[in-house]
């Protein structure tokens, strides 16, 4: 007897829960999360998906989406797909480009680089903003992720160094000083040539 009160109790929880979730969001209550959408579809069909919350989400609500959206995709996935929803976020959402990049990062640092390269490719006029995210993101890296959007866009360059010292502040000085030395139509040059300077300069003030 006791059994049996426990399953009923167990069974109209359950209904009180879905309860909530059909009031909460109008009846429908696949659509009611990211998780929920995302759950519903096999996973080759989770970057497409992932773009599309994002799309249907109002304009000034896309980059929360797309945190969201990538945080549910970490959960439910291997890791293995996460660069595939970063890179469809970004194809059809470039404005979230830069949040796509930098959420990607923080829940998988070691994949800077493939995220980086996944974000450039899809949205390439949103280099700026993505080599900015990603340098901010992991600032170890900053120099890797330049090297990386220079070497797939050549023609930015001049917008890359700018990402790269915005995100780096502290590297202004030895960026400027690099350019001096190495001259500003060798971004890669100049890029190691700042990271140089200031590695030597460290190592000054520490003797």
């Amino acid at each position: 007897m006791r059994f049996k009160w426990i399953v009923l109790l167990s069974a109209s929880g359950m209904l009180a829960l879905l309860a909530c979730l059909l009031s909460a969001h109008g009846g429908n209550a696949v659509n009611s999360t990211p998780f929920i959408a995302l759950s519903s579809v096999s996973v080759p069909e989770i970057p497409a998906k992932a773009a599309d919350l994002v799309h249907a989400a109002a304009v000034a609500d896309r980059e929360q989406t797309a945190q969201e959206v990538l945080h549910d995709v970490s959960v439910m996935a291997r890791p293995g797909v996460l660069p595939y929803v970063v890179s469809a976020i970004c194809r059809g959402n470039p404005e979230a480009a830069g949040t796509a990049v930098a959420t990607a990062i923080e829940l998988r640092p070691e994949d800077v680089l493939i995220f980086s390269r996944a974000a450039l490719y899809a949205a390439p006029g949103q280099v700026e903003q993505i080599v900015f995210s990603a340098c901010r993101a992991t600032p170890p890296s900053c120099a890797n992720v330049a090297l990386v959007a220079s070497r797939q866009l050549p023609s930015a360059n001049n917008l890359i160094l700018t990402a790269f010292a915005s995100a780096m502040p502290n590297l202004q000085p030895y960026l400027e000083k690099a350019e001096i030395e190495v001259g500003t139509n060798h971004c890669e040059d100049v890029i190691m040539r700042t990271v140089n300077l200031f590695n030597d300069d460290l190592k000054a003030q520490a003797k």
